[in-house]
């Protein structure tokens, strides 16, 4: 699973990584509000997998509460670089198109990464998002591309180093 071997790297790091989840469908959810206990993210993805029902694909609506997510003031920490991930079948059919959030979220200094595993999916706009969002787009063909997508993005994350 991709997100495992994404959480796995930052396990590794010397820093402490909070991460947050977000689904979205015909809607959006902060399912997992910024956290270091990754155990916690793991479950709740599963849970999600687990029922996944379909329905639309809200990709803004689920950027917007990226955004919300990292910028919790209980939760964030205003210094951190934040980066969101957008896993996506990237066929945008429902609520505000993912364009403007995306380049709301880079005004407001977060990073927007796009990954698209689907044979149909739109990798136009999906790069295009990546690019207004200041992130990379990556496309996965398999479970085993979407691994390394993962594990690209997690050593590619902005490090800080204080003395």
């Amino acid at each position: 699973m991709g997100v495992a071997d994404f959480l796995d790297v930052l396990n590794s790091s010397p820093q402490q990584e909070s991460v947050a989840l977000v689904t979205y469908s015909n809607t959006s959810s902060i399912d997992v509000d910024l956290t270091t206990n990754y155990a916690s993210l793991n479950a709740a993805l599963i849970s999600h997998t687990n029922s996944f029902c379909g329905g639309s694909t809200a990709i803004g609506r689920g950027v917007n509460d990226g955004v919300r997510a990292l910028l919790d003031r209980g939760t964030d920490r205003p210094w951190a670089s934040k980066v969101i991930i957008v896993m996506t079948d990237g066929i945008h059919n429902t609520g505000e198109g993912p364009i403007n959030p995306a380049q709301n979220a880079a005004n407001g200094g977060i990073q927007v990464h796009t990954i698209t595993f689907a044979l149909e999916a739109d990798q136009s706009l999906m790069q295009t998002v990546a690019s207004v969002g200041g992130g990379r787009h990556f496309h996965a063909t398999s479970g085993a591309d979407l691994r390394d997508v993962f594990r690209q993005i997690a050593h590619s994350l902005p490090t800080m180093l204080t003395e």
